[in-house]
């Protein structure tokens, strides 16, 4: 086999490899971009200026050179792993068959190695996932209880207003209720004073009435007493005659 036909073949091989990573980059960054509205690689990196292509890459070290490669499109992002606000991605560098694994922080990236063996750059990826999943669980649990303080607050602030609506209703009752025993006091009042005066008024009766018989016994005492002067002049009449 001659060497142009092996080298032809590679390359093919390549860019079979090629298409088939930046098929599946390609459909991890439509759901990314279906959600946040950006490609994994913009999140990851943020939008620098692109360099002339005759610049050397290197002078202004790997962060800024996988920056680079972002910008113009020269890499295909394998891999990305978030964990709170930070991440870390996988990319594949096809003119080198190398990779760049990146940590990075609110889209900014703070580390990258540039690898050119693939189970090391994969090694490498999986070390720095743990390293985001590290970072992140001190945030995640600011996160957690930054929810939990709003959520006391929010119920802190029922309660209070809870506490306020209770005591209102306690401030009425007990003015109802001060009004009551003020109100059962005068009805008592007047209660004892009606049962003064039925007690009086009852006294008044029975004089009233021992009078009335009293004077109807006289009525009939003198109608008696007319009664028989009348009979006592006719027998005396009756005689005479």
């Amino acid at each position: 086999m001659k060497i142009s036909d092996c080298r032809g073949r590679l390359w093919l091989g390549v860019g079979v490899a090629c298409l088939a990573a930046w098929g599946t980059s390609a459909m991890a960054a439509d759901a990314v971009r279906d959600v946040t509205g950006a490609t994994p690689a913009q999140l990851a990196a943020p939008a620098v200026p692109a360099q002339s292509a005759t610049a050397p890459a290197a002078a202004s070290g790997t962060i800024q050179e996988l920056r680079d490669r972002i910008q113009n499109k020269e890499v295909t992002e394998l891999r990305t792993t978030y964990n709170g606000r930070y991440g870390a991605s996988l990319l594949f560098y096809p003119q080198t068959l190398g990779y760049y694994v990146a940590l990075f922080h609110e889209g900014q990236f703070w580390r990258v190695v540039k690898v050119s063996n693939e189970k090391k750059a994969e090694s490498l990826y999986a070390d720095f996932v743990h390293q985001t999943q590290v970072l992140a669980d001190v945030e995640i649990n600011r996160i957690k209880l930054e929810a939990q303080k709003a959520m006391i607050e929010r119920q802190l602030a029922e309660s209070e207003t809870r506490l306020n609506a209770v005591q209102n209703d306690l401030s009425i009752q007990r003015q109802q209720e001060q009004a009551l025993a003020q109100n059962q006091q005068a009805v008592r009042e007047q209660a004892a004073a009606l049962e003064t005066e039925r007690s009086a008024a009852r006294i008044r009766l029975t004089d009233v009435q021992g009078q009335i018989r009293s004077l109807e016994a006289q009525q009939n005492t003198v109608d008696s007493e007319l009664v028989r002067s009348v009979k006592g002049s006719t027998k005396k009449t009756t005689r005479r005659r």
